[in-house]
């Protein structure tokens, strides 16, 4: 456990890396089980797993600066 500031927002942003990259792992699994059955729904999954890259971007971009 961080005991400085830094160090614990370090870990907070870790968090968030990891939580995201499970978001996008349902996401990927999500577009197996429906495959191309619902249009709709697939390009709704695809276009929620891009947002989610991008917020893991953003949370990486601010990880590397702390």
């Amino acid at each position: 456990m961080a005991g400085n500031t830094r160090g614990r927002l370090k870990e907070r942003f870790e968090g968030i890396h990891r939580n995201l990259d499970w978001s996008q792992e349902h996401c990927r699994q999500s577009l197996i089980l429906i495959e191309d059955k619902n249009p709709n729904l697939t390009m709704a999954i695809k276009a929620l797993y891009e947002g989610l890259t991008k917020f893991d971007e953003l949370a990486q971009s601010i990880y590397a600066k702390l």
